[in-house]
Protein backbone atom coordinates (compact mmCIF):
# COMPACT_ATOMS: atom_id res chain seq x y z
CA UNK A 1 0.00 0.00 0.00
CA UNK A 2 1.08 3.59 -0.59
CA UNK A 3 0.82 6.63 1.65
CA UNK A 4 2.48 10.03 1.94
CA UNK A 5 4.66 10.95 4.91
CA UNK A 6 5.73 14.59 5.12
CA UNK A 7 5.08 15.00 1.40
CA UNK A 8 7.02 11.91 0.32
CA UNK A 9 5.46 8.77 -1.16
CA UNK A 10 6.07 5.67 0.96
CA UNK A 11 5.23 2.05 0.15
CA UNK A 12 4.65 -0.32 3.09
CA UNK A 13 3.30 -3.77 3.81
CA UNK A 14 -0.11 -4.29 5.39
CA UNK A 15 0.10 -4.32 9.19
CA UNK A 16 2.88 -1.71 9.37
CA UNK A 17 2.64 0.79 12.21
CA UNK A 18 3.07 4.45 11.35
CA UNK A 19 5.92 4.52 13.88
CA UNK A 20 7.83 2.20 11.56
CA UNK A 21 7.66 4.63 8.65
CA UNK A 22 7.43 8.02 10.39
CA UNK A 23 10.53 9.01 12.32
CA UNK A 24 8.96 10.53 15.43
CA UNK A 25 10.00 10.46 19.08
CA UNK A 26 8.32 8.01 21.43
CA UNK A 27 8.48 7.06 25.07
CA UNK A 28 5.98 4.37 26.03
CA UNK A 29 6.50 2.20 22.93
CA UNK A 30 8.81 -0.81 23.10
CA UNK A 31 8.87 -3.66 20.55
CA UNK A 32 8.59 -6.32 23.30
CA UNK A 33 5.76 -4.77 25.30
CA UNK A 34 2.17 -3.88 24.49
CA UNK A 35 1.64 -0.70 22.49
CA UNK A 36 -0.92 1.53 24.19
CA UNK A 37 -0.30 5.03 22.83
CA UNK A 38 0.00 6.34 26.39
CA UNK A 39 2.66 9.04 26.26
CA UNK A 40 1.28 10.87 23.17
CA UNK A 41 4.76 12.09 22.25
CA UNK A 42 4.56 10.14 18.98
CA UNK A 43 1.34 11.84 17.86
CA UNK A 44 1.23 12.58 14.15
CA UNK A 45 -1.34 14.27 11.95
CA UNK A 46 -3.21 11.78 9.76
CA UNK A 47 -5.57 13.28 7.21
CA UNK A 48 -5.95 16.27 9.54
CA UNK A 49 -6.52 14.30 12.76
CA UNK A 50 -4.06 13.49 15.54
CA UNK A 51 -3.17 9.80 15.92
CA UNK A 52 -0.50 7.97 17.99
CA UNK A 53 2.05 6.62 15.51
CA UNK A 54 2.83 3.65 17.79
CA UNK A 55 -0.77 2.40 17.73
CA UNK A 56 -1.97 3.37 14.24
CA UNK A 57 -1.64 1.07 11.25
CA UNK A 58 -0.66 2.51 7.89
CA UNK A 59 -3.49 2.57 5.36
CA UNK A 60 -3.70 3.17 1.64
CA UNK A 61 -3.77 6.85 0.73
CA UNK A 62 -2.97 8.25 4.18
CA UNK A 63 -1.51 11.74 4.35
CA UNK A 64 0.80 11.82 7.38
CA UNK A 65 2.56 14.85 8.83
CA UNK A 66 5.06 14.39 11.64
CA UNK A 67 6.53 17.80 12.51
CA UNK A 68 3.91 20.50 12.04
CA UNK A 69 4.16 23.58 14.23
CA UNK A 70 1.18 22.37 16.26
CA UNK A 71 2.80 18.96 16.85
CA UNK A 72 6.04 20.58 17.94
CA UNK A 73 4.17 22.76 20.45
CA UNK A 74 2.29 19.74 21.74
CA UNK A 75 5.46 17.68 22.23
CA UNK A 76 7.14 20.62 23.93
CA UNK A 77 4.28 20.93 26.42
CA UNK A 78 4.12 17.18 27.12
CA UNK A 79 7.86 17.10 27.77
CA UNK A 80 7.67 20.14 30.03
CA UNK A 81 5.04 18.47 32.19
CA UNK A 82 7.11 15.32 32.42
CA UNK A 83 10.07 17.39 33.57
CA UNK A 84 7.90 19.24 36.11
CA UNK A 85 6.56 16.10 37.74
CA UNK A 86 9.35 13.58 37.32
CA UNK A 87 13.08 13.30 38.01
CA UNK A 88 14.51 12.82 34.49
CA UNK A 89 18.15 12.95 35.58
CA UNK A 90 18.80 9.38 34.38
CA UNK A 91 16.77 9.60 31.18
CA UNK A 92 19.23 10.94 28.57
CA UNK A 93 16.91 10.33 25.62
CA UNK A 94 14.16 12.38 27.25
CA UNK A 95 16.60 15.13 28.20
CA UNK A 96 17.70 15.26 24.56
CA UNK A 97 14.06 15.62 23.49
CA UNK A 98 13.55 18.48 25.93
CA UNK A 99 16.47 20.27 24.29
CA UNK A 100 15.32 19.41 20.77
CA UNK A 101 11.86 20.91 21.33
CA UNK A 102 13.06 23.87 23.38
CA UNK A 103 11.14 22.76 26.44
CA UNK A 104 10.91 25.28 29.29
CA UNK A 105 9.38 23.57 32.34
CA UNK A 106 9.91 26.69 34.47
CA UNK A 107 7.20 28.55 32.55
CA UNK A 108 4.60 26.43 34.37
CA UNK A 109 3.66 26.70 38.07
CA UNK A 110 4.91 24.03 40.45
CA UNK A 111 2.64 20.98 40.62
CA UNK A 112 2.49 17.92 42.82
CA UNK A 113 4.30 15.10 41.10
CA UNK A 114 6.44 12.05 41.60
CA UNK A 115 9.80 13.64 42.43
CA UNK A 116 9.47 13.21 46.19
CA UNK A 117 8.84 9.47 46.15
CA UNK A 118 11.40 7.44 48.05
CA UNK A 119 13.24 4.64 46.27
CA UNK A 120 12.35 1.05 47.21
CA UNK A 121 15.28 -1.30 47.87
CA UNK A 122 13.76 -4.63 48.83
CA UNK A 123 16.00 -7.04 46.92
CA UNK A 124 19.71 -7.38 46.13
CA UNK A 125 19.37 -6.94 42.37
CA UNK A 126 17.67 -3.69 41.40
CA UNK A 127 16.25 -0.46 42.79
CA UNK A 128 12.69 0.76 42.23
CA UNK A 129 12.98 4.54 42.11
CA UNK A 130 9.48 5.77 41.25
CA UNK A 131 10.49 9.44 41.48
CA UNK A 132 11.93 8.76 38.00
CA UNK A 133 8.90 6.84 36.67
CA UNK A 134 6.88 8.34 33.79
CA UNK A 135 4.18 5.63 33.88
CA UNK A 136 5.04 4.23 30.46
CA UNK A 137 4.01 0.78 31.80
CA UNK A 138 6.77 -0.98 29.91
CA UNK A 139 7.90 -2.77 33.08
CA UNK A 140 4.36 -3.94 33.93
CA UNK A 141 3.89 -5.29 30.40
CA UNK A 142 7.32 -6.96 30.32
CA UNK A 143 6.61 -8.67 33.63
CA UNK A 144 3.12 -9.66 32.47
CA UNK A 145 1.73 -10.41 29.02
CA UNK A 146 4.61 -8.87 27.05
CA UNK A 147 7.48 -11.17 28.02
CA UNK A 148 7.48 -13.15 31.28
CA UNK A 149 3.87 -13.77 32.29
CA UNK A 150 4.64 -13.72 36.03
CA UNK A 151 2.75 -10.51 36.95
CA UNK A 152 4.98 -9.41 39.82
CA UNK A 153 4.35 -5.77 38.90
CA UNK A 154 1.06 -3.91 38.59
CA UNK A 155 -0.13 -0.30 38.37
CA UNK A 156 -1.51 1.52 41.41
CA UNK A 157 -3.06 4.97 41.86
CA UNK A 158 -4.57 7.39 39.38
CA UNK A 159 -3.44 10.37 37.33
CA UNK A 160 -0.08 11.88 38.25
CA UNK A 161 0.06 9.67 41.34
CA UNK A 162 -0.21 6.42 39.38
CA UNK A 163 2.89 4.26 39.44
CA UNK A 164 4.02 0.66 39.01
CA UNK A 165 4.26 -1.36 42.21
CA UNK A 166 3.86 -4.93 43.38
CA UNK A 167 0.51 -6.63 44.05
CA UNK A 168 -0.72 -5.43 47.46
CA UNK A 169 2.54 -3.49 47.85
CA UNK A 170 4.45 -6.63 48.84
CA UNK A 171 8.28 -6.72 48.74
CA UNK A 172 9.48 -8.14 45.42
CA UNK A 173 10.87 -11.35 47.00
CA UNK A 174 7.33 -12.10 48.21
CA UNK A 175 5.87 -11.88 44.69
CA UNK A 176 6.20 -14.26 41.71
CA UNK A 177 9.24 -12.18 40.57
CA UNK A 178 12.12 -14.33 39.32
CA UNK A 179 14.50 -11.33 39.02
CA UNK A 180 14.98 -11.89 35.31
CA UNK A 181 15.71 -8.19 34.77
CA UNK A 182 13.35 -7.71 31.82
CA UNK A 183 11.59 -4.85 33.61
CA UNK A 184 14.95 -3.12 34.12
CA UNK A 185 15.89 -3.60 30.47
CA UNK A 186 12.75 -1.91 29.14
CA UNK A 187 12.70 1.02 31.60
CA UNK A 188 13.58 4.24 29.69
CA UNK A 189 14.15 6.54 32.67
CA UNK A 190 16.25 4.76 35.30
CA UNK A 191 13.25 4.22 37.56
CA UNK A 192 14.33 0.58 37.61
CA UNK A 193 18.07 0.14 37.63
CA UNK A 194 20.65 -2.42 38.81
CA UNK A 195 21.88 -1.95 42.35
CA UNK A 196 25.42 -2.52 41.07
CA UNK A 197 25.21 0.91 39.46
CA UNK A 198 24.30 2.46 42.80
CA UNK A 199 27.43 1.00 44.45
CA UNK A 200 29.65 2.27 41.61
Amino acid sequence: MRLRVDGKDVEVQEGTLLLQVARVPTLCHHPHTETRGLCRICLVEVNGRLQPACATLAQEGMEVKTETEALQRLRKTLLEWLALTTDLSQAPELLALLERYGAEPARWPEVEGRKEREAVEDNPFFLRDYAKCVNCRRCVDACGDGVMGVYALTLEGRGLLAHPTTPLGRPLPETPCVFCGNCVQVCPTGALRPLALEVA
